[in-house]
Formats: C-alpha cells, structure tokens, sequence
C-alpha cells in the first residue's frame, strides 16, 4: 500500500501515543497498589479515565466542528505531553497514600484530552490516502490501534518487572514527546467551510447525531451492543485483576504476570498480521470469522476461570488474543466500509463514548468484586458476559451477512447516495 508522508506521520503519532496512554496507567498500578494495597484503588485508575474519555467523546462532535482536525490533535497530545511530565515528577518524589487523590486528578485531565484524538484521526484518514486505498489504510490502522492499545498492557507489564513502575513512567514522557513531534508534521487539509457546515445546529444535536446514525442502522446497533458487552468482559485483562489472578489463582510470583501478559501479545501480534496478509479473505469471510472469534474469545475466557496451571493460562492467554484481533477487524471492516465517510467521526465519537461508559463501569465494579469474591469469579462472570455478546451476534447474523455482501459487491459512492 502506497503511503503518503501524512499518513505516515498520522499512524506513527498513534503508535507512541496509544503505547504511552497504556504505559502510564500500568505503570501507576503498580505504584499505587505499593501505597495502598488495594484492588479498588488501582482500579480507580483506568475507571476515571474511562469517565472522562466519556465525556470529552460526548462533546467531541462540537470541537470537530470547530477546529481543523489537525490543529486539534496536535493541541490534544502536546496538552497530553504537558500533564504526563507532571505526573511523572508528581508519582517519583511525592507519591503516598494521603496523596494518591491527586493521581487521579491528574489521569482525568490526561483522559479528557484524549477523548478527542480518536475521531479527528477517523475523519482525518479519507484526507490522507486516495479513495481507493482506503479500506486497506483503515484496516492497517485498526490492527496498529488494536495491537498497541490491548498490546500494550502486556508489554507494560512485561516492562514494569524489567525497569520498574517509576521508569516506565518517564518512558511514557518520551513517548509523547515522539508522538508530539509526529502529529505537527501532518499536513492539514482541511477547509475552513468543512469545518463550519453545521455550527449553527444545538450542541446536543451536534453530539448525538452519531448516536442517532447508529440507532438506525441495524448492523451498527448490532456491532454497537456487541461492543458495549466485549468492553465490560475484557475489563478482566487490565493490570489490576490481572495481578490479582497470577497471585489468587496461579499461585506464582509477579514474574508471572509478565508471561501471561507476553502470551497475550503475541496472539495480538499473530492475528494481526493474518488479518493484514489475508484483508481480501476476511472480506468475504467476515460474518463467519466473527462468529468463531466471539465463541472462541468466549472459550478461552472460560476456560481462565477453570485453570490452576500457569503453562496451560499461557496457551489460553495466546488463543485470547488471536481470537479477539481477528473478530475485532471484522467487526472494524463493516463499519469503515459501510458508513458514509462525512457521519465516520459522529459514528466513531458514539462509539467510543459508549466504550468508555461500559469500560469505565466495569473496571471498578469488577475490582470491587475481585477484592470480595476472587479473581476466579471475575473471570467466570466475564466470560457469562462475552457468551451473551456471542450469542446475540449470532441471532442477528443477518444483518451483518447482508452488509458483508453489500461492501463486496456494490460501489461504496452507490452505497453512500442510497
């Protein structure tokens, strides 16, 4: 796939940038549960972070509206870089447990400003490749998110034994530093009347336009739903239930959770090469491939509730994260390939606003839980979960089918004038 400059610079920038908002809160886990020594209050990390991705994807529609794209995503990353140096030097010399509410402070900032960068990078990418290159730029940059966001808890993790929490912490800095540097060298094409076309509609009009296009669209709500369920289940693989389990369950040292993580990653990085290598396959295939990744996401996950031995967790940690790369681009591919590139940003803000919420959610309830029932039961109740997503998928299979054959056999500008 040809790239141009910018693109380059747009998926380099969310490299560093998606690999350092994982560094940071795997490295303050660590440094919290030292302090504190609980699960609640580590999982109070990636919960406030959650809440305030929320809420600033809820307004994100407003400030698309407003703001060049790229001028937005470079203020959203240099304003990231800025609180991260803070917290850094906040979390080395004065971090204890009076002090640990002031943490949280800062990662609902460092969450705010995030929110906005996913969707201005959605609706910057139909301005940085050609047309006809897009459904594979898309499907690139899917498999980088997916790889790096799910990845890097792992790799956190594998980090945090080798350097240190405290260290990790600085290295995120540079990463945000790179990410900084990469964002300002994208050329901004966008124009002044794109940006304004809409301002004079209400700002609640202006933030659920996205929610209402997916209401709509019964393939979107599909996926949507599916999306909110598999978001609340995979709060079991953050660092802080994670930990819990290598100890309760496993019964080994923190090493451990190192090796899990690792496994995980690696079944990340396979399934996203596959799905990257064989994009025209996964086309045609990808009704079925999402109904065998949900259930085998589901199996695995089982599977984690029932285990004692490490060596087998590894295996099952692999298969977890094969299956999960593969159903996840599927699900990535109708979306991209089927919604007209002017609602992509609205979809896309919708979407993530409403991960958010049932990540968020979930990740304190499930670290509430873990302290009173165990991380088995965790693992067990997730799994519950990700068999309703499945089977759900499965009852509406027709309309991910239809628009399967859809992308395949008729133009995307017919699709978009219908």
């Amino acid at each position: 796939m040809h790239l141009t400059n910018s693109f380059r610079f747009l998926w380099i920038s969310q490299l560093f940038a998606n690999i350092g908002g994982v560094f940071y809160i795997v490295g303050l886990i660590p440094l919290i549960h030292a302090v504190t020594g609980s699960a609640t209050a580590m999982a109070l990390v990636p919960f406030l972070t959650m809440v305030s991705r929320f809420v600033s994807a809820m307004i994100a529609p407003l400030l698309l509206e407003r703001m060049h794209l790229q001028p937005l995503l470079a203020l959203s990353q240099f304003a990231k870089t800025f609180v991260l140096l803070f917290l850094a030097c906040f979390s080395t010399f004065f971090l204890n447990a009076p002090t640990v509410p002031a943490i949280f402070l800062f990662t609902i900032a460092i969450g705010f400003l995030d929110g906005w960068s996913s969707p201005a990078r959605s609706a910057m990418i139909p301005r940085l490749v050609e047309k006809k290159q897009l459904l594979k730029a898309n499907s690139f940059l899917t498999m980088v998110d997916r790889t790096t966001e799910l990845g890097g808890w792992p790799l956190g993790a594998i980090l945090v034994v080798a350097i240190g929490a405290a260290n990790l912490m600085w290295l995120t800095v540079l990463l945000y530093l790179f990410a900084t540097f990469a964002t300002t060298r994208i050329e901004n094409k966008q124009t002044k009347r794109e940006m304004f076309t809409e301002s004079r509609r209400f700002f609640l009009s202006r933030s659920l336009a996205g929610w209402r296009f997916i209401l709509i669209k019964p393939y979107l709500r599909a996926i949507s739903v599916a999306d909110v369920l598999e978001n609340s289940a995979n709060v079991v693989w953050i660092a802080a239930i994670l930990y819990v389990y290598v100890d309760e369950v496993l019964g080994t040292g923190e090493e451990w959770w190192g090796y899990i993580n690792a496994s995980f990653f690696g079944g990340l990085l396979i399934g996203g090469m596959l799905g990257y290598r064989y994009a025209s396959f996964m086309e045609k295939q990808i009704s079925r491939l999402i109904h065998v990744g949900t259930f085998a996401v589901f199996l695995t996950t089982l599977a984690f509730s029932l285990i004692s031995t490490p060596w087998v967790a590894l295996l099952f940690s692999t298969l977890f994260g094969f299956s999960s790369q593969l159903k996840g681009v599927a699900l990535q591919t109708i979306v991209q390939t089927n919604v007209p590139e002017k609602e992509l940003a609205r979809v896309y803000s919708a979407q993530e606003a409403a991960g958010f919420a049932s990540f968020g959610l979930s990740t304190i309830l499930f670290g509430f839980l873990t302290d009173l029932l165990g991380a088995r039961f965790i693992f067990a109740l997730a799994a519950a979960i990700l068999l309703i997503s499945a089977l759900y998928l499965f009852v509406v299979r027709k309309e991910l089918y239809l628009h399967q054959v859809v992308q395949t056999e008729e133009p995307i500008e017919k699709r978009e004038s219908t």
